[in-house]
């Protein structure tokens, strides 16, 4: 089965009818500027900040509720996560810090016809 990506149990993909369309990776230097009263801020370094993940993407259907229960679900668990990319690549332990969604075009019976979601999640190291 084709993934694109696996948080723990949680598969990301077409295969489970949800698939996202952009991940943001967010990475810092360690870096701040330290103001200086009579010349150029002092640049310091303060260690290097946890790496963030935003995953987001649009799903359809009673399925796409349901993922986002299961997403949550592992959330609750307040335990970090391997991630796995669809190559094979072990990206390490993270924590899902936010599940949000936005559900559309409702049908009767309380379904979203449409799902879009973001999920954040934060590198986990306590080494």
């Amino acid at each position: 089965m084709r993934q694109q990506m696996a948080l723990g149990s949680f598969i990301f993909g077409l295969s489970r009818d949800f698939a996202y369309s952009g991940l943001v990776r967010s990475s810092s230097g360690g870096w701040v500027d330290l103001n200086i009263l009579t010349s150029k801020p002092k640049s310091s370094q303060t260690g290097q900040a946890l790496e963030t993940l935003s995953i987001s993407g649009k799903s359809m259907y009673a399925v796409a509720m349901q993922r986002l229960d299961e997403l949550r679900a592992l959330q609750a668990l307040r335990v970090p996560l391997p991630l796995v990319d669809g190559i094979g690549r072990n990206w390490g332990l993270w924590r899902i810090d936010s599940v949000s969604e936005t559900q559309s075009e409702i049908i009767d019976d309380g379904t979203a016809m449409l799902n879009s979601w973001t999920i954040l999640l934060s590198e986990f190291v306590n080494a």
